[in-house]
C-alpha cells in the first residue's frame, strides 16, 4: 500500500549523477538473496531434496530462479549507477566492494548480482567479496548471530501481555495443534514460521504438482498462517509497545542488537567518506583511510531480517507489511545514497527501495521516514541521531554477553 501511494505520487526515483542541486557521492546497498528452497521442510513433507536439486542446489539453497533474480537486480543496478556515470564502466575493485554472510545462497546471490552489474564479456574478474568465517559471529549482516543478551530479551518478551495475547489466543493454539497433526512435528511460536515458509516455496516453484502433494492446503489456512506469521515476525524484530515489569524497554533493547551494528557500520562508513571529501580540513584528510578514499559503492548480500532491521531502525517497519511474512521479498533491495548539496556542501541521504515482486522501480522512500518529515533528501544529522539511539555501549561481540542488567 505504501509503495502504491509513492508511485501514484510520482516519487519514483530515477537517478541522474547530479540532480536537484545534489551530487551523489556514495552508495551502500543491501539486498536479500534470491528465491530459495525451504530451509526446514516439515516431517511429513512430500517434497524431497531431489525435487529441489532439479531446480537448484537443494534444501535451503538458491534456485535457478533466484540466480536470475539477482542477475536482473545487478543489471538494474548497472543501469542506475554505472550507465549514469556514477560508477566506472569497467569494474574497479577499489571503487566497488561486496560483503556477504557465510551462506551459499547469499554468496551465490552476490556473484550473480555482480555478473548483472558488470558483465565480464569473457574477461576473468575477481569479485571483491568479504565473507566472515563464521555465520554465527557476523552480527552486522546476520541479525540472528550468536548473542546471549538478545536471546534473554526475547525470552523476557514472552511475558509481555501483547505477546501472550497473540501466542496464547485460543485460535493460535488451535492452529498450532492442527499444524502439528499435519506436519508430524510439534509446532509452536518459535518454529511456526517454517510451515508457511515451506508451503510458500513449494507452491511458487512446483505449481503443477503442489496441490497433489499437499492436499490439505487451502488459501484460507494460508491467510491465517501469514497473518499470524507477520505478528510474530514483528515481535522478533522488537516491535513491542510495552516494557517489562522491571521497566526495561525490551523492544528498544532488541532493536539495538538487531539494527545497531548494521546502522553503525553504514553511518560510520558515510562519515569516513565525507572526511575524505573535506579537502579544506587537514584533520579530516588525515583520518581518511586508504580503503575508502576511492570507494563509491558497498554492497551487502544478505537476508530478509537484515533488510528489515534497517527499515525498523528508520521507522519504515510497515513498508513491507503486505509482503511475505511482512519481510522484504526475495531479491528486494535497499540503497542508502549519500549526497552533497552543492549550494553549501552539506551532506544529505536518501533511502531507495526496490521490490521485484510487485514493481522493479527504484522508489525513493525517504519521504516516509518519520524523522525526515516528508523530505525527498534528508539531512545526515537525522541518520546520525538514529545511529546514536541504536549505538551499542561496547563492541557487539562484548555487548552480547552483557546480561546482568536484565536479571
Amino acid at each position: 500500500m505504501l509503495i502504491a501511494l509513492l508511485i501514484s505520487a510520482n516519487i519514483v526515483s530515477t537517478l541522474s549523477f547530479s540532480e536537484d542541486g545534489f551530487d551523489l557521492v556514495f552508495v551502500q546497498a543491501l539486498w536479500r538473496h534470491g528465491d530459495r528452497a525451504p530451509q526446514h521442510p516439515y516431517a511429513n513433507d512430500k517434497f524431497t531434496e531431489e525435487d529441489w536439486k532439479h531446480i537448484g542446489s537443494g534444501i535451503g539453497q538458491l534456485t535457478y530462479k533466484g540466480v536470475r533474480q539477482q542477475i536482473h537486480l545487478g543489471d538494474d543496478i548497472r543501469k542506475r549507477y554505472v550507465e549514469s556515470g556514477f560508477l566506472p564502466g569497467d569494474f574497479d575493485e577499489n571503487v566497488v566492494k561486496f560483503r556477504s554472510t557465510n551462506r551459499n545462497r547469499t554468496i551465490l546471490s552476490a556473484e550473480a548480482n555482480f555478473l548483472g552489474m558488470y558483465p565480464n564479456n569473457g574477461k576473468s574478474v575477481r569479485l571483491p567479496i568479504t565473507v566472515p568465517d563464521h555465520y554465527e559471529e557476523d552480527c552486522v549482516n546476520n541479525v540472528m548471530c550468536k548473542c546471549p543478551r538478545r536471546d534473554l530479551l526475547q525470552k523476557m518478551a514472552k511475558d509481555l501481555e501483547e505477546y501472550k495475547n497473540v501466542v496464547e489466543d485460543p485460535t493460535t493454539i488451535s492452529l498450532f495443534s492442527k499444524l502439528s497433526e499435519i506436519s508430524g512435528e510439534t509446532i509452536h511460536a518459535e518454529n511456526f514460521w517454517r510451515i508457511p515458509d515451506t508451503l510458500r516455496c513449494e507452491k511458487a516453484n512446483f505449481p503443477n504438482i503442489f496441490e497433489k502433494k499437499t492436499p490439505w492446503y487451502s488459501e484460507e489456512l494460508t491467510e491465517t498462517m501469514e497473518a499470524l506469521n507477520r505478528k510474530i515476525n514483528r515481535f522478533t524484530s522488537g516491535l513491542y509497545t510495552s516494557k517489562s515489569q522491571n521497566g526495561i524497554d525490551i523492544g528498544k533493547e532488541i532493536m539495538k542488537l538487531r539494527s545497531g551494528p548494521l546502522v553503525s557500520e553504514i553511518f560510520e562508513r558515510m562519515k569516513e567518506r565525507l572526511n575524505c571529501m573535506d579537502q579544506g580540513n587537514r584533520a579530516s584528510r588525515l583520518i581518511c583511510s586508504e580503503k575508502i578514499r576511492e570507494m563509491k559503492y558497498y554492497g551487502y548480500s544478505s537476508h530478509d531480517m537484515t533488510l528489515y532491521s534497517l527499515l525498523t531502525a528508520v521507522g519504515l517497519q510497515d513498508l513491507t507489511s503486505s509482503e511475505i511474512g511482512g519481510w522484504p521479498s526475495y531479491a528486494s533491495s535497499l540503497f542508502v545514497e549519500l549526497f552533497n548539496r552543492k549550494s553549501d556542501n552539506t551532506p544529505y541521504f536518501r533511502i531507495i527501495y526496490r521490490n521485484p515482486s510487485s514493481n522493479s522501480s527504484f522508489i525513493n522512500v525517504t519521504p516516509l521516514i518519520p524523522k525526515c518529515h516528508g523530505s525527498s533528501f534528508c539531512h545526515i544529522d537525522t541518520f546520525e541521531n538514529i545511529y546514536n539511539e541504536l549505538k551499542l555501549a561496547n563492541p557487539v561481540s562484548e555487548y552480547c554477553h552483557v546480561t546482568g542488567d536484565l536479571i
